[in-house]
This record gives C-alpha cells, sequence and structure tokens, in this order.
C-alpha cells in the first residue's frame, strides 16, 4: 500500500486511521487489568516512578534504573500475544539497509538540532538541557579519569542497545499500538510522542534542592515540545517500515549524536 503523509497506510473506509482489532494482550492481563491502553498506561507509571525514584535517591539505589530497562526488554514476550508482537513491529520481516542507515541518520539530525538549540536559547545556565545531560553523566568527573574517546566508548554501548531498544519497545510498539487500537494512528503517535517526552522531565525538568522538588519553567516546555517531535520522527521511521527496528536505529542515532555532541561541548 502507498503512504500517506508520517509514514501511515493509506485506507478506503471514512475510518482510514482506525486500527484492526486482532488479539495484542495475552488474555490473562486482559482478564486481569483490562484493555490494552490501560495496561500500557500503567506499565508506563511504572517506568516512569522507577525512573524517577531512581534519578532522586542515593547512589547505591541507582541498579534500580536497570530493572525498568529490562522490563521494557521482556514487556513484548510477558504481556503479549505472538500475533501482539507483530502487530508492535517485531516482525520476521528485516528492513533494508538504506532504511536504518536514514533512520539513523534522521535520529541523529534531530539530536543535532536538540542539542544547539539548548546552547543557542539557555547558554551555561541550569535551564539548558544540555548542561543538565552534562551533569547527569558526570563528565566533570569522569573527564579527569578518561580521554574523550575514553568517554564516548564508556556511555555508547548503553546508548546504542538499552535504552533505544526497550524505549522503542514500550512507545512506539505497545503505547503506539494499544492507542491506535483504541483510537486512531494520530491519537497512538501523540500519546506515545508526548508520554516519550515527559518520562524524561527526571533529567530535565524537575530538580530538588533542600526546600524540596522544583519544576523548570519555559525550558521544560520547549524540551517536552522538542522530545515529542523526536518521538513522531521516530514513529515515521516505524510507521513506513511496519517495523520496530529502523526506529530503535533513529534512536540509537539520537543517543550517540547526543553524546558526541556532549563529549565535544564539555569534555575537552
Amino acid at each position: 500500500m502507498r503512504s500517506l503523509g508520517m509514514g501511515f497506510p493509506r485506507m478506503k473506509s471514512s475510518l482510514a486511521l482506525t486500527y484492526r482489532e486482532s488479539p495484542l494482550l495475552r488474555p490473562l492481563w486482559r482478564k486481569l487489568i483490562g484493555p490494552p491502553w490501560v495496561v500500557s498506561l500503567l506499565f508506563y507509571a511504572a517506568v516512569a516512578t522507577v525512573r524517577f525514584v531512581a534519578f532522586f535517591s542515593p547512589w547505591e539505589m541507582q541498579h534500580i534504573f536497570f530493572l525498568q530497562t529490562v522490563a521494557m526488554w521482556a514487556l513484548p514476550f510477558i504481556f503479549l500475544t505472538r500475533s501482539g508482537r507483530r502487530e508492535i513491529g517485531l516482525t520476521d520481516q528485516s528492513p533494508t539497509f538504506s532504511s536504518f542507515l536514514l533512520s539513523a541518520l534522521a535520529g541523529a539530525a534531530c539530536a543535532v538540532g536538540f542539542f544547539v538549540l539548548g546552547i543557542a536559547v539557555f547558554g551555561d545556565s541550569p535551564d539548558n538541557w544540555c548542561i543538565s545531560l552534562r551533569n547527569y553523566l558526570h563528565f566533570d568527573e569522569m573527564r579527569g579519569i578518561l580521554p574523550p574517546a575514553g568517554l564516548f566508548a564508556l556511555y555508547a554501548l548503553p546508548a546504542i542497545f538499552l535504552n533505544p531498544i526497550g524505549e522503542e519497545l514500550l512507545f512506539r510498539g505497545f503505547i503506539q499500538e494499544a492507542f491506535a487500537r483504541k483510537f486512531n494512528r494520530w491519537v497512538g503517535t501523540a500519546v506515545s510522542s508526548v508520554l516519550f517526552a515527559l518520562v524524561y522531565l527526571y533529567l530535565h525538568g524537575v530538580w530538588r534542592d533542600s526546600a524540596g522538588f522544583h519544576l523548570r519553567g519555559a525550558s521544560t516546555a520547549l524540551a517536552v515540545c522538542l522530545m515529542s517531535g523526536v518521538g513522531v520522527v521516530f514513529t515515521v521511521c516505524r510507521n513506513r517500515t511496519q517495523s520496530l527496528w529502523p526506529a530503535m536505529a533513529a534512536h540509537a542515532g539520537f543517543n550517540l549524536a547526543l553524546l558526541a555532541s556532549a563529549i565535544v561541548q564539555f569534555a575537552r
């Protein structure tokens, strides 16, 4: 089928963007919890909670961050049927090399724009999400131990494999599919992209001092809008091939380019 905008397939009926109903959740989870969109939101809430708890907890509790990554990797095999795994984009057919390359380049381009905009608008202030990234990765401490190439190698592996795979299974996979079935593809894209942006508020947006928790104003709103747009780009990569693998490549390209930009800027 030919595609129409954003990589969505063209359909003939007046409900062109309404998704077909085939088994997505295993019957046990649907019976115990509810329909797929409810289960997806509960799973998202659990992941977001673990991230916030891990980020604002002492260092010795950071290992729980890895647990939510494992949970996202296991999600399709525990919660979804075999046909559901195919529907979210875990297909047997391998996308072409060009689709992987173009997706990775699209993600990298988004990262460079995201990084440059942060520097240009907010400079060295705490409102700059690039500064938040620098602090999160402990560049000031690590650059005294490792050269820039060593820093890149240290962070590159998780940037390529851990979060990109797990997050695409959750956001462009389960959440997008669940809301597309409940409403339509456009709603699925919007919900998955906005939730994807909001889950990173622990990294830039929410901060804590002796007076308690605070929310950064304009920079947080702008960062959420930009990251939602990045989520839409990942969705296009997924929809044009009906596979999650190009979306994972785009996500990995985004992470690697953002990491490289941060190292060039802050770890010299």
